[in-house]
């Protein structure tokens, strides 16, 4: 819970309060003394004479105000006084804000709400007192909902006393003679003590309430959280559901909405300010889903009676009933007020945002820093950065208050606690946020004043339960209003996010620093030490400390989160693994690690691996907890999202890691090899019906026999057929599925397949288009019934068409060639040998280019030889094309020597050019491609069998991305991970893992990986400090050893002279780590 000041700026930023309407019989608005009285300790309360709540009576009942009609009419005859002689009512508000602070000097610190917001919350709270004193029970209402609001303060007669002489002295003060009725002064004295002893009632009575229903929804959650089969139909959401469809109707979205985050609503009960920011939200995501419908808030009531009754039948009470039909009136109260603020300044926001001009936006961008750093000059220290990024955060200013009431509160929430979590790492006081909202407001009051000409007046939406506003026609007060309610409302959201994200792990993460990560954890007890480093609750809002350390750069604080959160801790009575957290609290870790701190995914990988420190025969026991890599956290899932990270990220060094092997080698043994035997094997069995159709039985002496022609026509069908309607079934499906998930990327102004890009993928679409091709040329379709039923030969069948034919023919070889061979997948050498040899292929391309660029070179500087070309005898040299033939012979070695030589006598200068070019081909461009390709074996070498195995993992991503859930379900069923596995004998350990023995030389460990406590084994006590210097490094162990030495074989008189010179060495792990040796520092 946030202290008193924060929840007072929180309760207060909200309220663009709106005026008392006609329907006087419905709960007013927020319109309340703010929460800034309550906390008030005065010195001496006056003497008064309203002896009914004095002394012992004070906060003892509470009951309906009954007050004779002459100090009713005296109230409001003075209050109307009061309103005329100051003005309006953001005048009458400041002049009460500056008398009690004025006469409560010493507590001046606790008015934290900016004063802009906080003099209208005041000059509301005593104008409803006075409105509504005709309405004893409106009246009631209404300071029962601000008994709510006060709940977390303890009331006192002393502050209510301090409330009630501040407000008698600047009502004096300011109505003066006839116009200060007599009586009047002992009349507001009688209602604000009234007022403060029914609020000292409801902060004594009500706590039983909020006991009674923090017990009642544990025990739901309890039994929700259950194992049991009845556990799902025992939330409260279905059971709302269930009972709101036994009474005849449907949840109706709001209804669904409300169930999203009922929960939270109920956890802030005793937190009126942040349940109301809640309600605050809420409301404008029902508003947006109503349309301008009607809300009825009252459907909800029996509904919610009806599910609790049956999830509690032995503990509910009449007194359960009361507190729960209490709480949801509170909740019901917040979101209709919410709701009619949300629809009314909603279309007010649209049109003030709208008309807004380019030099406005100016000034606002320059004023608002010119009053803010003059009003709190500390301001400047946080504001340092140049004037075009003042400009942007002004504008951001403005933007965030219009989005908050047009854009998803989802998106909103999400993008205010990301840069409410960046000013924590700014260190932005959250005190500065009242000053600079009250600044903001201030500035745009006179903006808004000149644009009130130009606006027009926005149609009466629909209304809603709760009353109207008075001034729904003044475009300056409701475009303002609006801009203050929704800029209260970022403000709140930003300062609960700085209050509650500013945990000690979120502010070591800022410092980067993995020894304050260290020590941040001490004190977090032994069950919720996961927790505090993967999830940090914001309201509705969940941040994971892990992440944001990615994202921000503290690779360090993430280094050392992730080996804490993977390290095993043990005391007697149970193990803590925090892997089961990790994967739980953020699905999406390893696609995090991988696209913001690659090199921590070995780290994270190494952590879901235990060996035993003890090695027998030879051979050592290694457990693989390896449940998150293969089955994702979403119960409709297959292949967990984390191994296909891991795979796509098409890292060598991690598809290595002993972990990813036994993963990937498990499912292609028992899940994928079959399948993709079963697919190569009918793709091998296509390929030999077509070599038999196009190499063997086309020869012509074949076709002179009727029986062989009919068996080529069939192999030939048999390959559109098999090959062809395959590869075309299987291209229209998935390019259906990418359509459908929207897995597009755009190819030029085309939008086509994503996994179009894939080269597996282009070689089948590539034969595909070939085979359609040969379909379209096919001389058996073309002689169709000339002679016999099957004929390849006829007039119609021209040679053109043929040759045509041929080339898909034989393209069409290559290609099906190049499908066969993935079957080297099958073994990771041969998978090696072919990644070796498709990464040269890229070099003997550009080989290639760069050789065809040399030949036409030289062939137009032969042909511009003319005279030469005329007298020599030899043919190849006399043309163009007979002299890129010759050259592209002599590169390969073609070329024969007698011609060569004859050229030589024949034409020196032709011969000469010729010499050049075989010196560039051979000297330059083959022993560059030579050089290539024993870079390219240098380059992976030392991972070859890491890129084989990445060949291996996109042919199992591929084929389970199409199994079937209940085969999945069953090889999970088959591996038995909810078993505990045994770390050594009689030693029952954690479940989720396989163990396995490997040979005891491959990775050597020294001492236990398990970190055993003595002591209690109470789980909400911090685990002991074990090793203070276990994160020294082994490069700060060594300069420690060497300073030592050097101070003993120098002496102090020694490691005075040395001073200078080893210092010039010493980096910022050196010194700071000398800092804690003393004198060694000197050498």
């Amino acid at each position: 819970m946030a202290d008193a000041g924060t929840v007072e700026m929180l309760e207060a930023t909200e309220v663009a309060e709106v005026e008392a309407g006609s329907a006087t019989d419905e709960v007013p608005e927020d319109e309340s003394l703010s929460s800034e009285i309550s906390p008030i300790s005065a010195p001496n309360a006056a003497n008064t004479n309203n002896d009914s709540i004095l002394g012992d009576k004070f906060g003892k009942t509470m009951e309906e105000l009954s007050m004779p009609q002459h100090e009713k009419a005296a109230i409001r005859h003075s209050w109307n006084a009061f309103q005329k002689a100051l003005g309006d009512s953001e005048a009458v508000g400041d002049a009460i804000y500056g008398f009690l602070t004025g006469a409560l000097s010493s507590e001046k610190d606790k008015f934290t709400t900016p004063r802009a917001v906080l003099c209208l919350a005041l000059f509301n709270g005593f104008r409803v007192l006075s409105d509504k004193l005709d309405d004893p029970a409106a009246l009631f209402t209404f300071v029962e909902i601000l008994g709510f609001k006060h709940l977390t303060f303890g009331v006192t007669m002393a502050q209510t006393s301090a409330v009630s002489d501040a407000f008698i002295e600047i009502l004096t003060q300011q109505v003066q003679g006839q116009e200060l009725v007599p009586g009047a002064i002992q009349a507001w004295r009688n209602l604000l003590f009234w007022v403060g002893s029914c609020l000292r009632y409801i902060s004594v009575t009500y706590s039983r309430r909020l006991e009674l229903i923090g017990e009642d929804w544990k025990a739901i959650q309890e039994a929700s959280n259950s194992n049991e089969e009845e556990s799902a139909v025992r939330s409260f959401p279905k059971m709302c559901a269930f009972s709101n469809e036994v009474m005849g109707e449907t949840l109706d979205a709001w209804m669904h909405e409300l169930l999203k985050v009922f929960e939270v609503l109920v956890s802030q009960a005793n937190n009126p300010s942040l349940l109301l920011e809640e309600c605050d939200l809420l409301s404008i995501t029902i508003v947006n889903l109503s349309n301008g419908g009607d809300i009825q808030f009252d459907r909800f009531k029996p509904v919610m009676l009806a599910a609790l009754r049956s999830l509690l039948p032995k503990t509910w009470s009449m007194e359960h009933e009361t507190a729960w039909q209490w709480l949801w009136k509170t909740i019901a109260t917040n979101l209709m007020e919410a709701t009619m603020k949300v629809r009314s300044y909603k279309p007010w926001s649209t049109k003030l945002y709208g008309a807004i001009k380019d030099e406005q936006r100016e000034s606002f961008r320059s004023d608002i820093y010119t009053d803010f750093f003059a009003k709190c000059g500390m301001s400047q220290e946080f504001f340092k950065q140049s004037q075009t990024r003042l400009r942007y955060i002004a504008d951001r200013i403005l933007a965030s208050a219009y989005d908050m009431l047009h854009k998803p509160v989802q998106e909103m929430v999400d993008e205010l606690s990301a840069l409410g979590l960046r000013h924590v790492g700014y260190g932005v006081p959250v005190e500065l946020f009242a000053p600079f909202t009250d600044t903001i407001v201030l500035t745009m009051k006179p903006i808004v004043a000149n644009l009130a000409d130009e606006v027009t007046i926005v149609a009466e939406a629909a209304r809603s339960n709760c009353h109207w506003l008075e001034d729904f026609n003044v475009p300056d007060k409701m475009m303002l209003d609006g801009f203050r309610w929704s800029l209260g409302l970022v403000a709140r959201i930003l300062m609960r996010t700085i209050t509650e994200g500013s945990t000690s792990v979120m502010q070591a993460i800022n410092h980067d620093d993995h020894r304050q990560i260290t020590k941040a954890l001490n004190d977090s007890p032994r069950f919720d030490r996961a927790r505090w480093q993967l999830r940090v609750r914001v309201g509705t809002q969940t941040i994971s400390p892990l992440h944001y350390a990615l994202r921000s750069g503290s690779h360090q604080s993430a280094k050392k989160m992730i080996e804490d959160v993977l390290t095993i801790r043990a005391d007697r009575q149970r193990y803590y693994y925090g892997v089961d957290e990790l994967f739980n609290y953020q699905p999406d870790v390893a696609e995090h690690v991988c696209s913001e701190a690659p090199f921590l995914a070995m780290e994270m990988l190494e952590g879901l691996v235990w060996r035993s420190h003890k090695s027998h025969d030879g051979m050592r026991s290694v457990i693989y907890y390896l449940q998150h890599l293969l089955q994702d956290t979403a119960e409709d899932s297959t292949l967990s999202r984390s191994l296909k990270t891991f795979i796509s990220f098409k890292d060598a060094k991690i598809i290595q890691h002993p972990i990813m092997v036994f993963c990937t080698d498990l499912l292609w043994s028992r899940l994928v090899v079959k399948v993709f035997l079963c697919d190569r094997c009918w793709t091998g069995f296509t390929f030999v019906i077509y070599i038999l159709s196009q190499c063997s039985l086309n020869q012509p002496h074949f076709l002179e026999n009727p029986v062989l022609r009919n068996v080529l026509g069939a192999a030939r069908l048999l390959v559109y057929i098999c090959g062809l309607g395959r590869l075309l079934y299987w291209h229209c499906r998935e390019t259906c599925k990418a359509s459908q998930r929207r897995d597009m990327v755009k190819f030029g102004r085309l939008s086509i397949p994503a996994y179009w890009g894939e080269l597996e993928h282009r070689i089948s679409l590539a034969l595909l288009a070939v085979l359609v091709g040969m379909l379209f040329v096919e001389p058996m379709f073309y002689c169709f019934g000339s002679n016999d039923v099957v004929e390849f030969a006829c007039p119609a069948y021209t040679d053109g068409m043929h040759m045509v034919y041929q080339l898909f023919s034989g393209l069409g070889v290559f290609l099906f060639c190049s499908m066969i061979l993935d079957l080297a997948a099958l073994n990771i050498r041969m998978a090696a040998y072919k990644v070796l040899c498709a990464q040269a292929m890229d070099q003997v391309v550009m080989c290639g280019i760069a050789l065809l660029v040399t030949v036409v070179t030289f062939t137009f500087v032969i042909s511009s030889l003319s005279r030469e070309t005329q007298n020599i005898q030899t043919q190849d040299w006399k043309s163009m094309d007979g002299t890129m033939l010759a050259l592209m012979q002599i590169a390969f070695g073609l070329f024969s020597m007698e011609s060569m030589s004859a050229l030589a006598q024949e034409s020196g200068l032709i011969f000469a050019c010729v010499l050049l070019y075989s010196i560039a081909v051979y000297t330059c461009l083959f022993n560059l491609l030579v050089s290539q390709f024993c870079g390219i074996y240098m380059a992976l070498a030392e991972d070859i069998e890491g890129h084989a195995r990445l060949v291996r993992g996109h042919i199992i991503l591929t084929v389970l991305k199409d199994i079937q859930l209940k085969k999945w379900q069953a090889f999970i069923s088959s591996l038995r991970l909810d078993l505990r596995t045994d770390f050594a004998e009689g030693d029952t350990g954690l479940p989720g893992g396989i163990k396995i023995q490997e040979p005891a030389y491959l990775h050597p460990v020294a001492h236990d990986q398990i970190l055993r406590f003595g002591g209690k084994t109470d789980p909400s006590l911090p685990w002991p400090e074990k090793d203070n210097g276990q994160d020294e490094t082994m490069e700060a162990m060594v300069e420690r050893t060497v300073l030592k030495s050097v101070k003993k074989a120098l002496g102090q008189s020694g490691s005075e002279t040395h001073n200078t010179g080893t210092s010039r060495h010493t980096d910022s792990s050196v010194h700071s780590h000398s800092e804690s040796q003393g004198p060694a520092v000197q050498l």
